[in-house]
């Protein structure tokens, strides 16, 4: 049973932990998304993945509790979704539990009436993207204080 091999994509990623800890290195990602054609993108592994993921640092491989993510950044020409920035765009500032202020862009594509930061927010994410010009940021819902839009 140990000689099983699958087939993954590997992306760099940054997270920050819940207690302040940056960790970067690598996570794996499936060849095949569970919701579109294509590979699994960052967001869905974020949204979509186990308590514990596989998570090789430069040093180290470990199973990361992903509950303990406060963030994970990728660079923005990693990005390989065209739609994700498809939507109407909002500017906001993030406050998350550790102190820290995000200034960020996020776009929503929901119905027309429901396209208010409030209501993507409130939707069932564990994560969110939002942008800066050089990332993206995918934030864990659990760790946000506060957000203005």
């Amino acid at each position: 049973m140990n000689d099983v091999r699958i087939d993954m994509n590997t992306e760099e990623i940054e997270f920050t932990l819940l207690d302040g800890r940056i960790m970067e290195g690598q996570v794996y990602l499936s060849m095949y998304s569970t919701i579109r054609l294509g590979s699994q993108t960052i967001e869905e592994f974020l949204c979509q993945c186990d308590r514990f993921v596989p998570f090789k640092t430069a040093t180290d491989f470990m199973l990361l509790n992903t509950s303990h993510i406060v963030m994970a950044r990728i660079d923005i020409d990693r990005n390989k979704n065209e739609l994700a920035r498809v939507g109407e765009k909002h500017r906001i500032n993030i406050t998350t539990t550790l102190g820290e202020t995000i200034e960020a862009d996020t776009y929503i594509s929901l119905p027309k009436g429901y396209q208010r930061v409030k209501d993507h927010l409130n939707q069932s994410l564990k994560f969110f993207a939002c942008y800066t010009d050089t990332h993206i940021l995918y934030v864990n819902l659990d760790f946000v204080l506060s957000v203005k839009d």
